[in-house]
């Protein structure tokens, strides 16, 4: 997929002269995010790390509001889902008391917020999730969202747009989600010439950041607000995502994936409950045309011909 500034500058334009304030910039979606708004001739983006900007401090929130954005992009975030069990104030405040002080900056300057939404706010039960479905998260992470995205609607209305995004893959070596952790594992095994690893069998929609962020930017300069779901098309059970980063990386012929159960492997990893498949569909970004999710085999092999996986195999293919 070609950078969106690239690709349909026309629907663009409304954002080449808006400040984005983005915070969690040095994150796996905040880096998408930079990169994406970064293509955007004239387009000011203000990418806010960690070690810039603290979301749980509100002294030092509210100092961002001379910048004057029009929007904020709110990606700062703990994402792990099974340390946010077993440090449950923590994860409070920085997935609800961070989005309460970046909604209050929202607030004091006008500024419309972008809230990306994780998927485990649901229990999966309902096949698919559609923007109505009712929320049941079944971990202390998945409950601190939905609070934090409650609190972005209930304080800015109209100016909070909530992308519920499917399970993600993208940051390169930022990645700390399956593909990047099995990539690097997966070179690990070859080293010590391991030829089999078993990956269990819970679905899920493995989507690009890039893709996301790209597609969001559109609502941006649409000025959308609301609920929005944003997912790849196409689902896979982790297995079968190993199987094809294996395909893609040109190592069939050294490591063999064995599917095993979710629940054992959940038994030895997880501390947080996860739904065992959460399929989302993207009702709303398809009635308004808006829809650019693309097939997760396609995004999946663009991302691991990027150079960081090409450098991390390179001497296999020699």
């Amino acid at each position: 997929m070609p950078p969106l500034g690239q690709s349909r500058p026309e629907s663009l334009a409304t954002l080449s002269s808006n400040t984005v304030l983005i915070t969690g910039a040095d994150g796996m979606l905040g880096r998408a995010f930079t990169e994406s708004l970064a293509a955007l001739p004239g387009c000011r983006v203000i990418a806010l790390g960690r070690d810039r900007l603290d979301v749980t401090d509100r002294e030092a929130v509210m100092a961002f509001a001379s910048a004057n954005p029009e929007w904020i992009v709110h990606c700062a975030a703990d994402v792990n889902a099974d340390r946010c069990e077993k440090n449950p104030d923590a994860c409070h405040a920085i997935q609800v008391g961070g989005t309460e002080n970046v909604a209050a900056l929202a607030r004091s300057c006008g500024a419309r917020v972008l809230f990306p939404q994780s998927f485990l706010i649901f229990d999966g039960s309902e096949k698919p999730i559609v923007e109505d479905t009712r929320p049941n998260p079944l971990s202390v992470y998945g409950r601190c969202k939905l609070e934090a995205e409650t609190r972005v609607l209930e304080t800015l209305g109209d100016r909070a747009l909530v992308i519920r995004m499917a399970g993600f893959f993208g940051g390169d070596e930022k990645d700390k989600n399956f593909v990047g952790q099995f990539t690097r594992h997966a070179r690990r095994l070859l080293d010590q010439a391991v030829d089999t690893y078993d990956v269990g069998d819970r679905i899920w929609q493995p989507t690009y950041t890039l893709d996301l962020a790209n597609n969001s930017t559109l609502l941006m300069a649409a000025s959308k607000s609301g609920v929005y779901n944003m997912a790849c098309h196409g689902q896979a059970s982790f297995f079968e995502l190993a199987v094809a980063c294996v395909e893609e990386l040109q190592i069939t012929d050294r490591l063999r994936i064995q599917p095993t159960s979710a629940d054992r492997v959940a038994a030895v990893t997880d501390t947080a409950k996860r739904p065992a498949a959460a399929v989302i569909d993207n009702r709303r970004l398809r009635a308004e045309s808006l829809d650019l999710q693309r097939p997760w085999r396609d995004a999946l092999e663009e991302y691991l011909s990027r150079p960081w996986f090409k450098a991390m195999f390179a001497d296999l293919a020699a």
